[in-house]
């Protein structure tokens, strides 16, 4: 085989070997997050936490159980995490601290969704007792987040430890997002705030990653096998059946006469 085939030949064997290795990488990736949603559903589904003292509770631990917390609500230091969009409408999401009543670090709680313009009207109603109660929902390990006050006051993002230096004392690493489970993300028409949560789900399409790259590996095992296979068994088989055909090409042409 001539040393450019031989190239070839190789660089075709190492383009295969990482397109098979991107596949299989995407289906461990997809067993992981399979893993991932059968733990997460497996805490969610477990009987609900009442809590009244945080003392030692972990944001890992606690990432994806339903709790009811007991404690006193800080109204006054309520905030709000700024360009929450819930299409067609941008808003933003109110967040109130809770002491829990038996002691341990505050936990923020998230009370739902509400539309740009609404707040006064809507912090009015929960100031009336419309909202506020023992708060119950879905707690979330919100410790790996960054955030910061952005001009106007608000939050560009929920994260406890930031919040904590800001409010002065202490919170937990673990949210509580207020509501019941959905079906689906809530709509701007609901009645506000829009509150409630949706369990873990894995959106990435890994399978459909793997097959792809499969697919590619294919179609490059399938090119090889004719250009270096096929293709010269079928110039075998032609010189065999017609041996003069190959020396054809190499004849000499004759002289013309004078």
């Amino acid at each position: 085989m001539p040393l450019r085939n031989v190239a070839l030949v190789a660089l075709i064997g190492a383009a295969l070997a990482v397109l098979t290795g991107l596949g299989v990488w995407q289906l461990q990736r997809n067993d992981w997050k399979q893993d991932l949603v059968a733990h997460s559903h497996e805490r969610t589904d477990a009987p609900p936490l009442d809590i009244a003292d945080t003392t030692g509770t972990d944001a890992e631990a606690m990432d994806y159980r339903r709790v009811t917390l007991r404690g006193e609500w800080l109204w006054e230091d309520r905030m709000f995490l700024a360009n929450r969009v819930r299409s067609p409408s941008r808003g933003e999401e109110i967040v109130a601290p809770v002491r829990p009543e038996q002691g341990g670090p505050a936990v923020l709680v998230n009370l739902g969704w509400i539309p740009d313009g609404a707040r006064d009207d809507v912090v009015r109603g929960l100031e009336e007792g419309a909202g506020l109660g023992v708060p119950v929902g879905l707690a979330r390990d919100y410790s790996s987040l960054d955030g910061h006050q952005i001009p106007s006051g608000s939050w560009s993002a929920m994260s406890p430890h930031d919040m904590a230096d800001a409010l002065g004392y202490p919170v937990t690493d673990w949210v509580l997002l207020v509501g019941e489970e959905r079906d689906a993300p809530g709509s701007p028409s609901e009645p506000l705030p829009v509150q409630g949560w949706q369990r873990f789900t894995n959106t990435t399409p890994h399978v459909e990653y793997a097959l792809t790259w499969f697919g590619i590996a294919t179609v490059l095992l399938v090119a090889a096998v004719a250009r270096f296979v096929v293709a010269p068994r079928r110039a075998r088989q032609r010189n065999e059946a017609d041996p003069q055909a190959g020396l054809e090409t190499g004849r000499a042409e004759d002289v013309p006469e004078a």
